[in-house]
């Protein structure tokens, strides 16, 4: 609902590019109604269980096993794409409704757009989790979601300058040259189009947070079980 009310009131204002009104986004937000959604139910998945004395009797009680890591990221991850698909969809039917077909166009990148929106709220929903078993709170692991586009962003962002994109534009040439195979299917085009999203500030920041909780939560695993 709040993605709707915010992507009408965008439209309403204009000067939003369609990509932003799909995801209700607007640029003085750090990221979308969806994917701050997706946080922080990712960090109720392991806050509440240090919160609650029905789920712990203590705090320090709930283990960190790799199998439950897993379960947690599964369910969030699949919780996190089923909301990133109605909200694109319920944004997209209401501004059809409200101001017809000039709003709701298919943009002609829609599938690197696309992978991108469900990558976000995916790799939110996943930082929620891991920051909350790391941290052992609920608000600790919104604070991590928060973190990656108001503080890593900015960092990533002056550490690429633009070399990111032109690596991805070479790297399937060179491995072409190097394996000395075609891609089949238009292969190239896909594999540029992930490069691409792992190459922006955005999507560098979220796979640098991402493999920085999961080492922290590997290590504090394997250092409760040592003990």
């Amino acid at each position: 609902m709040v993605s709707v009310l915010t992507a009408v009131v965008l439209a309403r204002i204009g000067h939003t590019p369609q990509e932003r009104l799909f995801a209700a986004w607007p640029r003085e937000l750090p990221l979308p109604p969806a994917a701050l959604a997706a946080g922080l139910l990712g960090a109720l998945a392991f806050g509440d269980e240090f919160r609650h004395p029905a789920l712990a009797a203590d705090r320090g009680t709930v283990p960190r096993r790799l199998g439950l890591l897993t379960a947690k990221l599964l369910v969030s991850g699949a919780t996190a794409l089923l909301l990133a698909f109605i909200t694109v969809g319920c944004n997209a039917e209401v501004l059809y409704l409200l101001y017809g077909r000039e709003l709701t166009q298919v943009p002609a990148d829609w599938l690197s757009l696309t992978a991108s929106w469900f990558t976000l709220v995916l790799g939110c929903a996943w930082a929620g989790v891991l920051a909350a078993g790391v941290f052992r709170s609920t608000s600790a692991g919104l604070a991590a979601v928060l973190a990656v586009p108001v503080l890593l962003v900015p960092l990533v962002h002056k550490a690429l300058q633009g070399s990111g994109a032109r690596m991805a534009a070479g790297l399937p040439m060179r491995m072409r040259e190097l394996l000395l195979l075609q891609w089949p299917f238009g292969g190239e085009r896909y594999l540029v189009a992930a490069l691409r999203m792992f190459a922006q500030p955005v999507g560098g920041a979220m796979t640098l947070s991402l493999a920085a909780l999961l080492c922290a939560y590997l290590r504090t695993a394997l250092r409760t079980r040592v003990r």
